[in-house]
């Protein structure tokens, strides 16, 4: 296969271009920046400098490929304007799909969010089936709903399209924002005691990312077009993700319980102290309405059509936690080195 990819120098973007390129496809990567730290290097994928709002970057990237996975969004949910929420995740997405339209591509994929679904309701999962009931809690939601119309639209046009509704993604990788597992491992091993919100019995699907990247590889297979699935993990609570964490990093820390709608009223304090700046504290009411909203979700459809798979909480915290250990380690002995 030779795949245009869009995303590439993110957390799941940069692990799926090299997973597809050691299967011997073709990977042509749209990327902003060719000297980025996270470029996938291989000798099967070619790096092609541009963006998703520059349409003439893509047509150059895209020429000759029969498959698109389209995963480049802006996610930073702290921003507070709606405007680069817009340009990137709709306006970038209406170039690609053009693009892919007038390239006559067999198959493309939209990598989107379980969170456009909203909540899930009366405690019952997610599916692909349940109506968004409630507001957006942000623009990234907004406008990621308003890419999935974009795809639809497609579709109905003649290009073959599949929508895959990705779950919280954790597991080895370079950190970023959106990677906070990562982090929590880290916050756990160097703080004697944590402060939470007393919601930790909100769930959330929590998915490792080898399984995203081979449900990726099973879209591209798929040949029916306009269907969409969600790509989820085990459903857990933050109850049991901090008891895992605690237990395989063989320590047990205290966890303090604040009340959650009085850590509401210091976030919406906070936040009208700092509107001067375009990104707003991580305790807004937003973000953490954002972060503690039922998110527990169904993988079944993706199961039984794609033949899916997803790998059990505690075992991917286990590899995720050998994996920052290994980083940690190599970046030991590399001071070492260096010192010497």
């Amino acid at each position: 296969m030779k795949i245009f990819l869009t995303g590439a120098t993110g957390f799941i973007g940069s692990k799926l271009a090299l997973y597809l390129a050691a299967k011997n496809h073709q990977i042509n990567a749209l990327v902003r920046d060719l000297q980025s730290k996270n470029l996938p290097i291989h000798e099967n994928i070619i790096s092609f400098k541009g963006d998703i709002g520059d349409p003439d970057s893509i047509k150059k990237a895209i020429e000759g490929c029969e498959y698109v996975i389209h995963m480049a969004a802006f996610t930073d949910i702290r921003y507070r304007h709606i405007d680069r929420f817009y340009q990137v995740n709709v306006q970038g997405t209406s170039n690609v799909l053009s693009a892919a339209m007038e390239a006559q591509v067999k198959k493309f994929i939209f990598t989107s969010s379980i969170s456009v679904f909203g909540d899930a309701l009366s405690g019952v999962p997610i599916t692909e089936k349940q109506p968004r009931m409630n507001a957006y809690h942000n623009d990234y939601e907004l406008t990621k709903v308003m890419a999935e119309e974009l795809v639809k639209e497609y579709c109905k046009k003649g290009l073959n399209c599949t929508i895959l509704n990705v779950g919280r993604v954790y597991g080895p990788g370079f950190s970023t924002y959106s990677n906070g597992i990562n982090k929590l491992f880290e916050i756990i091993e160097k703080y004697k005691c944590m402060i939470s919100p007393d919601k930790l019995n909100t769930k959330a699907s929590y998915v490792y990312i080898d399984d995203v990247i081979a449900a990726h590889e099973l879209g591209l297979k798929f040949e029916d077009s306009g269907e969409k699935f969600i790509i989820g993990g085990e459903n857990a609570s933050y109850e049991r993700l901090f008891h895992l964490i605690f237990k395989i990093s063989g320590t047990e820390k205290k966890v303090f319980k604040i009340d959650y709608e009085f850590l509401k009223i210091l976030g919406k304090i906070h936040s009208f102290f700092s509107r001067s700046g375009d990104y707003q504290s991580s305790l807004s009411p937003e973000i953490l309405d954002f972060l503690f909203t039922e998110r527990a979700a169904s993988s079944q459809k993706a199961q039984k059509i794609l033949g899916y798979r997803y790998t059990g909480l505690e075992e991917g915290l286990q590899k995720t936690s050998e994996f920052i250990k290994n980083i940690r380690h190599e970046t030991t002995l590399l001071h070492i080195d260096n010192r010497s």
